[in-house]
């Protein structure tokens, strides 16, 4: 059975602040699920973990975190606070939305906190940011699509799909930053997790 983590609301949020109060150029929701993939890869590799836990998905644009991207989603296009859920409400309330241009802009209005986030997720999101966070949707597209685990993942698909699950045992392959030892962690701790989840 492949690896899963378990989807963190708080932790989410709060990596999503902190990008979103880097001043990264042209931070739309496509840019924001693009970098907070690469930070959680990064963070994996290393680690053996991701930060988010959300599950990724191959689809025609790359990389996608699913539970964050229907979030950032439901904030651009409900009109109403009255069908939103808490998650969506309270990542709303962190954001603000700048809907000048056709594919609207995310900047943080909320403060960071630290407390989230462990110093080695704060550190991956730091190298995520300075490494791509200048670049266009585009640079950022052709990166991902180049990278193992998705070509993977896209290759699989089922046949007319235009999805498919990323299977996090394969984010290792081809990565110069992974360390030896972190996908072995990753596999005990998921094997844990399956085998006592009252305990997570």
């Amino acid at each position: 059975m492949p690896v899963e983590f378990s989807f963190d609301f708080k932790k989410t949020l709060a990596a999503t602040i902190y990008i979103a109060s880097k001043e990264v150029p042209e931070l739309t929701k496509y840019k924001l699920c693009k970098l907070l993939f690469l930070a959680d890869k990064y963070h994996l590799v290393r680690y053996g973990r991701i930060i988010t836990g959300d599950n990724y998905w191959a689809v025609p644009h790359g990389p996608i975190p699913t539970r964050t991207l229907d979030i950032l989603d439901a904030i651009i296009t409900v009109p109403t606070l009255c069908v939103w859920d808490q998650q969506v409400i309270t990542f709303k309330n962190a954001l603000e939305l700048d809907r000048r241009f056709e594919n609207p802009r995310f900047k943080s209005t909320a403060a960071f906190n630290a407390g989230e986030l462990s110093q080695s997720d704060v550190m991956a999101l730091e190298k995520t940011i300075s490494k791509y966070g200048h670049m266009d949707f585009e640079e950022l597209k052709a990166i991902t699509h180049s990278m193992y685990a998705y070509k993977q993942a896209w290759s699989r698909r089922p046949q007319g799909a235009n999805r498919a699950i990323m299977n996090f045992e394969e984010f290792f392959e081809e990565d110069s930053d992974a360390v030896f030892g972190a996908r072995d962690a990753m596999l005990e701790d998921d094997l844990l997790r399956k085998h006592f989840p009252a305990h997570q």
